[in-house]
């Protein structure tokens, strides 16, 4: 598929044509599941299946009778969540799906399904954007001269990505154009899938406080963090740090560290694979680093296991709980900025 790129100076002449009929082109993201407006949101909770071959019971109990098994990207509504304590140190979580059979809620990953409005005025300098449907395809830019040779990608739901222009195709479907951090290779994403994020959403929070006074502590024997202000606990998360795994210790480091570098989006690599798909992260969200060496919090859109390790060293997140940590934390990064460094973060205690 080819992709036009659209000029600055062509925005007026096209922001002319756009029409509502362009929120069609979401039922094009995938034959499994019909996208919505956000104003036709399901009342369930939705769930992208994160692996293939996911059991679904018919009671929450691995020795019930197995209902059916799901694929990859398989979307689910579920109803509500409980917990089953089955003799292991952590407990399972289960999800009771529409049809009132049972999964695991650690091989969905929560999302939402909102198409989101074309903006056709994009900076020069990048925008930044979430994807804001559970899954949509990033087609590579074949008008790029310096491209390397790559593939289509996927990008998932909760992913980060800064745009910086426009296009369209033959049917005349707007597409944003990514450029991704790490090579500068660039995709075209249908922009009804990605919602640009204001200036104003990413404000820093509890500004008022002594910012001498935060500090986030973080219990690897029991998987999760807590953020105090002037010792007070104000926020708790589960986490999911590194793990020993075979001859490869990835475990995240203890001791006593300062957040000292940002980035709201960033293209992660993994050649030392632990799970099947975390070799080469697209768009990894909120990424606050506290070493030298790279490790960070950071939103996790590929797994949904948390309270265990499970990571190459960092400290794994839900996606909310990494943007919380990014606007409460020093430094503070302005919106526009691809990246940010400062000496004097917030405390971060790991033991």
């Amino acid at each position: 598929m080819k992709i036009e790129a659209i000029n600055r100076r062509d925005f007026l002449k096209y922001s002319a044509l756009f029409s509502a009929s362009a929120w069609m082109a979401g039922s094009r993201a995938s034959s499994k599941f019909a996208l919505s407006r956000p104003s036709e949101a399901n009342a369930n909770k939705l769930g992208r299946v994160l692996f293939d071959d996911v059991v679904v019971y018919d009671q929450p109990s691995q020795d019930s009778p197995v209902q059916k098994t799901l694929m990859f990207n398989d979307l689910v509504e579920y109803s509500s969540q409980q917990t089953v304590n089955n003799g292991y140190p952590h407990q399972d979580m289960w999800c009771r799906l529409s049809d009132s059979s049972y999964t695991l809620y650690k091989n969905l990953q929560p999302v939402e399904n909102q198409l989101s409005e074309p903006v056709l005025d994009i900076p020069t300098s990048g925008q930044l954007a979430e994807v804001c449907v559970p899954f949509t395809t990033a087609v590579v830019d074949e008008w790029n001269q310096n491209q390397r040779e790559k593939e289509d990608q996927m990008f998932f739901y909760g992913s980060t990505h800064w745009i910086y222009g426009l296009g369209k195709d033959e049917a005349g479907i707007y597409y944003y154009q990514v450029r991704e951090d790490r090579w500068d290779d660039s995709y075209y994403v249908n922009a009804t899938h990605m919602r640009l994020i204001a200036d104003n959403e990413l404000t820093p929070t509890s500004t008022a406080v002594d910012q001498t006074e935060k500090v986030i502590r973080i219990n690897l024997e029991e998987q999760y963090l807590v953020a105090y202000e002037n010792e007070q606990p104000i926020f708790i998360s589960a986490l999911s740090s590194g793990q020993l795994t075979g001859d490869a210790d990835l475990t995240t480091p203890q001791g006593n560290f300062e957040v000292n570098y940002k980035r709201p989006s960033r293209h992660m690599v993994h050649t030392d694979r632990i799970s099947i798909n975390d070799n080469e992260l697209y768009g990894v969200p909120w990424v606050s680093y506290f070493t030298d060496s790279g490790i960070a919090f950071h939103g996790t859109y590929w797994h949904n296991d948390f309270n265990q390790p499970n990571s190459h060293g960092c400290i794994n997140l839900p996606i909310p709980a990494a943007r919380w940590i990014y606007r409460w934390t020093q430094p503070v990064v302005p919106p526009r900025e691809k990246k940010y460094v400062s000496n004097s973060g917030t405390r971060v205690e790991v033991f």
